[in-house]
């Protein structure tokens, strides 16, 4: 029996007659402890998944969309209780998740043999997901070996042939690459590899293209849809971009605070929504979506930071930086837009002193940046500061978000006791973190909540240049617009620069002065924000429009 040959003799597992759908999840209730305290996620909620379609869970940072899919995949946290709740896998199993982590002997789900080829998992901190002491070739191994899908001497070429089919045109070179080598869409990009690899029944992908570039979000979802009809693949999945579930589900239901505020058909949820709450996430997206304006404060003409003649290569071979040659201005926020493993992340680590360069210049008023040790790097962390893609990694696990804001100010030696705890407050405050959330932890948080923290961090040193790589890529739409306004508003009163590191080109055209365009470790162009849709005549900016254009076609 299936139920044998995967689960043992596990007693919360019980063959069931053949049902219509696929996943079936039913008044599932979950909680997160906090000391003394319970506090719900999750209420009684219920959702069936049919097979070979793609169902969309659509909800803001918070609203319970993560722990669904951690519920399901046995891979909640020890804070985390499961008060109630059952699933139903395809046709034959049944399990009380109320007893997933098992006490007692016989009592625990074999979650390992439901992983893999029943339900595979693709995470939204995709380098979190992977192993960073063993190499991407040890991860397809080990995943293929584990579930006898191949013999060891198929296991390179069926790595291969999955990486090929997402954009990788060197898998021999990534194989032997470790996860910190590549960048977050790369990586993305690998562990969508890593989870198809074992053609499991139901794949639950966690903002799968949230790390992405358009051009790369538009492959990626037309493989989930091709995979899903050429092999009747079920797709659950999870995402706070409206335009990601518009391309390519069937159906969607739309979180609000662990509840379900409206199910139904894609295009009739989008085009005719009938819960405010919903319309509410389609208006926050049209509202970043506006092509920019003429912004009320001009920048300055004098440089702030000048880049001239700059190279990067890692380990002697790959070429991540050629002749990178850029101007910022004082005031001026300016957006650096191009794909993922172009160099955007490289060129930030470069001009914050996290890499040096082989060539080329980093000028900070007057001064060199690569040239920089000891004190004179530490007291540059005052002057320039940096938001990073990963915001969850960038966070010590251990420490509260009061705790976490106030370590930049330590560091520094700026202010007492009291004065760092006020400064913290306000700046999370206007973040959107209070309450009971500033003493919670990152693994107690959701990924956009993390987000917001690491802009606070950055902020409360009040730096003349800030450096934001990809920080609001895994933001919700609402949230997007609000920390989009913030920095504004922040930027307007402070007058400092902000360089604007994004693979959204809507983001960049309604928030920035100038989009520098790169492309394979250098720029290809530099132009004015409104005017690069009408005005590019660069081959590669114009398959980013075309792409970011597609993918919002049919919404507005």
């Amino acid at each position: 029996m299936f139920a044998a040959r995967y689960f043992g003799e596990d007693t919360s597992i019980m063959v069931k007659k053949e049902i219509e759908t696929m996943l079936q999840v039913t008044n599932l209730q979950v909680a997160y402890k906090q000391g003394r305290q319970s506090v719900s996620v999750l209420d009684n909620l219920s959702f069936g998944l049919r097979q070979g379609e793609i169902l969309a869970l659509l909800g803001e940072s918070g609203s319970g969309k993560s722990t669904i899919a951690k519920a399901v995949t046995g891979l909640l946290p020890p804070s985390a209780h499961i008060g109630g709740g059952t699933m139903h896998i395809g046709s034959t199993l049944r399990v009380d998740m109320a007893v997933g982590k098992g006490r007692g002997k016989g009592r625990g789900i074999q979650w390992e043999r439901i992983r893999g080829r029943g339900v595979a998992m693709l995470f939204q901190d995709a380098q979190q997901a992977l192993n960073p002491v063993l190499k991407i070739g040890a991860h397809f191994r080990e995943s293929l070996l584990f579930h006898r899908l191949a013999s060891p001497d198929e296991v390179v070429p069926i790595s291969i042939r999955l990486l090929s089919l997402l954009g990788f045109t060197d898998g021999e070179r990534i194989l032997e690459c470790y996860p910190f080598q590549l960048s977050g869409g790369m990586c993305q990009r690998v562990c969508l590899a890593l989870a198809l690899c074992l053609k499991p029944s139901v794949l639950i992908a966690d903002e799968p293209t949230s790390a992405l570039d358009t051009v790369s979000q538009k492959e990626v979802l037309d493989l989930l849809k091709r995979t899903q009809k050429e092999l009747g693949l079920t797709v659950l999945l999870i995402t706070h971009d409206i335009a990601v579930a518009n391309a390519v589900s069937d159906r969607v239901i739309v979180l609000n605070k662990g509840a379900i505020e409206e199910e139904g058909d894609t295009r009739t949820v989008f085009s005719k929504p009938r819960a405010a709450y919903t319309r509410q996430l389609l208006s926050s997206r049209s509202q970043i979506a506006k092509p920019s304006r003429e912004r009320e404060s001009a920048h300055s003409r004098e440089p702030l930071l000048e880049i001239t003649g700059l190279e990067k290569t890692f380990d002697g071979k790959k070429r991540v930086l050629h002749d990178v040659n850029l101007t910022l201005n004082r005031k001026e926020i300016l957006g650096i837009l191009g794909g993922s493993g172009s160099g955007k992340s490289t060129l930030a680590r470069c001009i914050t002193g996290l890499e040096s360069p082989e060539g080329g210049h980093v000028i900070y008023r007057g001064t060199d940046i690569c040239r920089l040790r000891g004190k004179g790097k530490r007291g540059l962390c005052k002057h320039i500061q940096m938001v990073f893609q990963d915001a969850r990694a960038s966070l010590n696990a251990g420490r509260t978000a009061m705790q976490l804001v106030q370590e930049p100010l330590q560091y520094m030696h700026i202010g007492n006791k009291e004065e760092r705890e006020t400064l913290a407050s306000f700046y999370l405050h206007e973040v959107g973190i209070t309450g009971d959330l500033l003493k919670r932890r990152p693994p107690q948080l959701s990924t956009g909540q993390c987000q917001r923290i690491a802009i606070a961090r950055a902020l409360v040193l009040r730096p003349e240049v800030l450096i934001c790589d990809e920080a609001v890529s895994a933001l919700d739409m609402s949230v997007q617009a609000q920390i989009l306004a913030l920095l504004q508003r922040l930027h307007k009163q402070f007058g400092f620069s902000i360089l604007m590191i994004s693979h959204d080109i809507r983001v960049l055209r309604s928030f920035c002065h100038h989009i520098a365009v790169m492309n394979n470790g250098s720029f290809s162009e530099v132009k004015r924000a409104s005017a690069l849709l009408h005005e590019s005549k660069q081959s590669y900016t114009q398959l980013l429009l075309k792409c970011a254009g597609d993918m919002e076609e049919g919404l507005y």
